[in-house]
């Protein structure tokens, strides 16, 4: 049995634990179902969440419904980077008119300790040895606030500087850039355009790889041209 929050399907008990952190009372379309078990009800947590819950869809309302005071208290996630990245993007208006816009877009990137994650439980093989990434984004749409497990030693990997073993350090634009995966090879984009979570990449080449390699913060910075 599945229940549906603000569009996302959960399993039914971690669905009714996102009801609990989500409202005081039992919201009425719920009320003969889960009415009578209310109360026994316990509110999710960040670790079940980060555990429980694999799709990002339903992890951001599950987040969401637990807000971000509770995230914090809950798993004390520290800072690493916060970068502010200055984009101007153009559309066509309700009128059919041209219309340019310049806005600042600012990403975070966190970092959990296995500790605070998992308050002593013994960490996957997932979650070893440098804690858990994530960053912080909003949708340039709609305006809500995303939180993407990211992979620190990709990241690195996927920055780091052709011929030589050295690692940038990590920021936040490399975790965001590195969200998007394409099969086209790096110097291989002409552009690439995002409508909200469409990506849209023009190829200057045919060449294609059989599998797929993720963004860098190169890429991000200089070949996004347009947002909405």
């Amino acid at each position: 049995m599945k229940i549906i929050i603000d569009n996302a399907k959960f399993e039914f008990n971690i669905g009714c634990k996102v009801l609990k952190a989500k409202y005081d009372t039992c919201p009425t379309q719920f009320e003969e179902a889960l009415g009578e078990m209310w109360n026994d009800i316990e509110p999710i947590t960040f670790q079940e969440i980060s555990k429980e819950i694999k799709n990002i869809e339903a992890r951001r309302v599950a987040i969401s419904g637990l807000g971000i005071e509770n995230v914090i208290n809950q798993v004390n996630p520290k800072l690493v980077d916060k970068k502010t990245l200055s984009k101007t993007t153009t559309w066509i208006n309700g009128e059919g008119v041209l219309e340019t816009k310049k806005f600042k877009d600012t990403y975070e990137l966190y970092v959990v300790a296995n500790d605070d994650l998992y308050k002593g439980a013994v960490a996957t093989s997932l979650f070893i040895n440098q804690g858990v990434y994530f960053v912080k984004c909003k949708c340039t749409s709609t305006k809500r606030e995303y939180y993407i497990w990211v992979d620190k030693r990709s990241i690195e990997l996927t920055n780091r500087d052709k011929g030589t073993w050295t690692d940038k350090p990590l920021n936040a634009i490399q975790a965001i850039a590195w969200t998007i995966q394409t099969n086209i090879p790096e110097g291989g984009i002409e552009k690439i355009v995002r409508q909200g979570d469409c990506i849209l990449i023009k190829p200057n080449t045919t060449e294609r790889f059989s599998g797929e390699r993720h963004l860098t913060e190169k890429e991000y910075k200089e070949l996004l041209v347009a947002e909405s």
